[in-house]
């Protein structure tokens, strides 16, 4: 992807120099554009040390072309032609002013009104409280968000903490590692379907101190809910307690909500709350298929033993399949130590998914197996199954799993 970067007079532009280059390590190509005050915060070569293909500055609309390779001798409208997504991050209330209003008078602004109108815009807002709460800032954020002819704009919140003056409010940037996601997964063609995924391990209590439950991270989840939303699906994930802290990355999406859960039970009840308006879902999560029954106080040593009294866990994917809804489809994960086609043909029989990911595991907590397998990986061995039959055999990222099950299925 080609992303446009652009930088404004705030003192959060320093954080540019570390989001150019998690893209350029994504493996974007990178171009910024630094308005006149952002120079006083940044020095230009250092995003050319990070990787950046180019840096431009708020005048160098007369300086081009300067020499014979660059033939346009327009660059606001060379610029809003390369660019796939334009980012503004830090936007400053200044350029704010300048984007609310229409004003083209240097690169930056201009290049917001040259570049058409199917391509993203992503506004990322740093300012000291004041500012950002002052009746005219906040009018110029509702003239920008609120021109309908530009729906592919979108605002970014800002955090609340600590400011470089050292108020205490509103106004920070968004952490850089938020804004490299929006980037990735903004999709503002919406299908209008929407997709729940359970994720993560869940946890059974034994008493008030202990739990057992097992080393799944959630980073299934986190890499389908990326690619579903690349996508412009709505996604809705609960995920267990635990679960990696990536899926909060995704939280300022505005297509995105997360549920974080602790028990079987807990996931069971979201659940099914969440599949009644959904188009498919995705079981993902490794569910605990116990329960402890427990008191109120902790356990003596005397009292772990043999006769600790376990029950049955509900069967979250079962109960999903009983709603009985044809149009709902449904994607069921098998994680086995030793997944052969018989055990997974077995799993196939008794739930009939529509598509089955038998997926090899292990804690690598053990004396046999020392080495993790598909828990807390990037990537695992699988088996996909669809109407009886094994049509996929082989080791994929997680990502690669994603992007193959968003292809072949959803």
């Amino acid at each position: 992807m080609k992303v446009l970067l652009g930088v404004c007079g705030s003192i959060a532009a320093y954080k540019t120099f570390d989001l150019a280059r998690l893209l350029v390590n994504n493996g974007h190509e990178v171009k910024v554009v630094l308005t006149k005050g952002a120079k006083e915060f940044v020095r230009p070569q250092v995003y050319k040390y990070l990787g950046v293909k180019e840096v431009f500055s708020s005048m160098d609309d007369f300086k081009y072309p300067n020499n014979e390779a660059q033939n346009s001798t327009v660059l606001h409208i060379e610029l809003a032609k390369w660019a796939d997504k334009f980012v503004i991050a830090p936007l400053s209330a200044n350029t704010l002013s300048k984007l609310a209003h229409g004003a083209a008078n240097d690169l930056l602004s201009s290049i917001f009104l040259a570049i058409d109108q199917t391509k993203q815009i992503l506004l990322f807002p740093a300012m000291n409280t004041n500012m950002l709460t002052h009746p005219f800032v906040k009018e110029n954020f509702d003239l920008v968000e609120k021109v309908k002819t530009l729906p592919q704009v979108y605002v970014s919140p800002t955090l609340t903490g600590e400011l470089a003056c050292g108020d205490v409010g509103a106004g920070k940037l968004a952490p850089i590692e938020v804004i490299s996601e929006l980037i990735d997964t903004l999709d503002f063609n919406s299908n209008n379907k929407k997709v729940v995924i359970t994720t993560g391990a869940t946890i059974s209590s034994v008493d008030p101190v202990r739990y057992l439950t097992n080393a799944s991270s959630g980073k299934t989840g986190y890499e389908m809910a990326r690619e579903l939303l690349k996508s412009g699906f709505s996604v809705e994930v609960i995920a267990g307690k635990n679960a990696t802290e990536k899926l909060d990355l995704l939280l300022s999406h505005p297509n995105y909500s997360l549920i974080r859960v602790v028990s079987t039970r807990d996931m069971l009840e979201a659940a099914l709350k969440s599949v009644i308006d959904a188009s498919v879902y995705i079981s993902a999560a490794a569910i605990s298929d116990i329960e402890f029954l427990q008191g109120d106080s902790k356990l003596k040593k005397n009292q772990l033993t043999d006769s600790l009294k376990i029950s049955t866990a509900p069967d979250v994917l079962k109960n999903i399949l009983e709603l009985k809804n044809p149009a709902l489809k449904v994607i069921g994960f098998a994680a086995e130590t030793n997944l052969t086609e018989e055990i997974l043909l077995e799993k196939w029989n008794r739930k009939k998914v529509d598509l089955l990911i038998g997926t090899h595991v292990s804690s690598g907590l053990t004396n046999n197996d020392k080495e993790a397998k598909g828990f807390q990986t990037d990537q695992a061995t699988y088996s996909l199954l669809r109407d009886g039959n094994i049509f996929f055999n082989g080791q994929l990222s997680k990502r690669e799993l994603s992007k193959k099950v968003l292809q072949e299925f959803i």
